[in-house]
């Protein structure tokens, strides 16, 4: 049977990206976050990018407003009951996954599969926390959701093959091509990506423009968008924690942080969202 209704836990901007998605193709989709005043901007959020996707003509009004109605908002996590799949995408901290992969997993049936949208996090240590691991597993959007085709799917040691069908299903429902990607921190994508906006970084601290920098990957390999500039694009506090995380679970120092990228976040800069970061983008404070 193909689902019909998807909950996903966290408002932030991966799981309204997911909630459009999922309500584009037709799901009923309920959202539910520990902090329901975030549901304002989340709103917010969600209203602009389907305003966006009429006006670049990607949607029709009348698909933007249909994608409105399947959209629910609710306070508390036992309204997900009824889901046919739930995806977890709260911040990338491995103790509020944690938490949220033991209440919700003792709330939903046990047939229902869950899904984590970790970037970095092994699938294998957050199945631990799940009360049925053979129906975990991540599926890894990629920001913005709407725009981006690839989700990486995960299956951890213990998840059934009938729930591995069943996301690749999904995924393709949702209109994304799906790839199993491996059960090791930062799976294809960041394990490759970080090490790149790190590198890059490091070659930024040391003097070099990020402008200079993005060129010569561009052109050199073909890249559309060079690292600092994706980096930008993703958000700079986002990729810090890409980053970190990976650093701490391989020790590997071609995840090493340079303390300037640090100090950017730090001053606010983060990228698009902000305004500015590694470049500097007018106008386009979200």
């Amino acid at each position: 049977m193909e689902p019909s209704a998807l909950g996903i836990i966290g408002a932030g901007t991966m799981g309204i990206g997911i909630a459009q998605v999922a309500a584009q193709a037709g799901l009923r989709v309920a959202i539910t976050d520990a902090h329901p005043e975030a549901f304002s901007s989340a709103r917010e959020r969600l209203e602009a990018s389907l305003t966006e996707s009429v006006e670049r003509g990607k949607l029709t009004a009348e698909a933007a407003e249909a994608c409105r109605r399947q959209v629910t908002w609710e306070a508390d996590l036992r309204s997900l009951v009824e889901a046919d799949w739930v995806i977890e995408a709260v911040t990338e901290d491995m103790g509020a996954k944690r938490e949220v992969l033991r209440t919700i997993s003792a709330i939903t049936h046990p047939e229902t599969p869950l899904a984590t949208n970790t970037s970095t996090f092994r699938i294998a240590d957050l199945a631990q926390h799940c009360a049925r691991p053979d129906r975990f597993l991540g599926l890894h959007f990629f920001n913005p959701p709407p725009a981006m085709k690839l989700i990486e799917v995960i299956p951890g040691a213990a998840t059934s093959a009938v729930v591995t069908e069943a996301a690749l299903a999904l995924c393709e429902r949702l209109g994304k091509t799906p790839l199993i990607a491996p059960d090791i921190p930062g799976f294809i994508v960041n394990r490759v990506f970080a090490a790149l906006v790190a590198a890059a970084a490091d070659l930024w601290a040391a003097g070099a423009e990020a402008e200079t920098i993005d060129r010569a990957i561009e052109l050199g390999l073909a890249h559309k968008l060079g690292p600092l500039r994706s980096a930008d694009l993703v958000g700079l506090d986002v990729m810090l924690a890409v980053l970190r995380s990976l650093h701490e679970q391989t020790g590997d120092a071609r995840f090493r942080v340079p303390e300037g990228f640090v100090q950017l976040v730090e001053s606010g800069k983060l990228g698009r969202k902000s305004g500015e970061g590694f470049h500097a983008h007018p106008g386009s404070r979200l």
